[in-house]
């Protein structure tokens, strides 16, 4: 009889991977609950504004101000949001003494990738809260959190079972309301069962399809499936950060989120390094000789998005477009 490495197994040995030697994931067992996940962010919210708070400590009716803006409808609101403003992201705090006005913390600074303002957690089993007393207690798998907020959600299966299943667990929870409250800020799922590892840019259930599950190839388009080679590909840091804050679109005709393929990612990176004077590509000029985009227009919101969505033909001359 086959005997399967099992799912709490393959979860411990993912967290140790995405922790281990100079991961700058911090693993959080302490916090288990929606109400730990909101004070771990008002703690972050707090330490990196200091020059607003310290003086005036941010009191609990004004952290409901935050609570409130933070509890998105739909993911695309919430990726609407992280867009920020010339690369800062904040929210509007109205002060308790009316003397104080109103003031706008920084919840995310865009430029802070792998470094400056940014916090980067791990925590497991959070506990989902039940929107009908029918519900089964729910319990997410992996969570990561960019600056305390949830962003990447991870949900695992063992060998015996195919990737599939971990996406139709997810499309259950949607169903059932628990991707809500300080989870709307989710923006990509991924879903594996340890041998095969795919991810898809957040839906709502019914906009979740898995027609749109993608892949890991690396640089020489081999698939990366196994999760703790996808692990340190996609989820170590900065790749992780720049998933969700770089490499998606909003397709706002949909009103869905677009993440994009590894091939147009792989083509990014090689533009970004081939004109970075601080990596071994030295600064190099040169013509983007070919390009396709399969996107619509209104869809390119972000300033990335220019770079992200051509075909950069002189690179990768025969992968399909987006």
């Amino acid at each position: 009889m086959t005997t399967f490495e099992s799912e709490a197994s393959i979860e411990e040995k993912l967290i140790q991977q995405l922790v281990e030697g100079e991961s700058q994931w911090t693993f959080r067992g302490d916090i288990h609950t929606f109400d730990d996940l909101w004070n771990n962010f008002r703690k972050i919210l707090i330490q990196n504004n200091k020059e607003i708070f310290d003086e005036h400590p941010l009191t609990d009716s004004e952290f409901q101000q935050v609570q409130n803006q933070l509890r998105f409808p739909t993911f695309y609101d919430a990726a609407q949001w992280l867009m920020g403003e010339n690369g800062i992201v904040r929210v509007s705090i109205q002060r308790e003494d009316a003397e104080l006005g109103t003031v706008y913390p920084v919840v995310f600074k865009r430029a802070d990738v792998a470094g400056g303002s940014s916090v980067y957690e791990v925590v497991h089993q959070i506990e989902f809260d039940r929107q009908e007393k029918m519900n089964r207690d729910r319990r997410g798998d992996v969570t990561l959190l960019i600056n305390g907020l949830p962003m990447i959600q991870i949900e695992l299966k063992n060998r015996s079972h195919p990737y599939r299943e971990a996406f139709n667990q997810i499309k259950k929870y949607l169903k059932e309301g628990a991707f809500r409250d300080i989870y709307s800020a989710l923006q990509m799922f991924v879903v594996s069962n340890a041998s095969d590892t795919r991810y898809i840019a957040t839906a709502g259930e019914s906009d979740l399809n898995e027609k749109f599950l993608s892949a890991w190839l690396d640089e020489d388009n081999q698939p990366v499936t196994e999760y703790i080679a996808f692990a340190k590909a996609v989820l170590s840091i900065p790749a992780a950060h720049r998933m969700v804050s770089q490499y998606t679109v909003l397709d706002s005709e949909r009103k869905a989120l677009i993440m994009l393929r590894p091939y147009q990612i792989h083509a990014v990176e090689a533009i970004r390094n081939a004109v970075n004077p601080y990596t071994g590509g030295g600064r190099q000029s040169g013509y983007i000789w070919h390009f396709r985009c399969s996107l619509p227009v209104d869809a390119l919101h972000r300033p990335q998005a220019h770079a992200l969505v051509w075909h950069y033909s002189g690179l990768f001359p025969n992968q399909p477009p987006l």
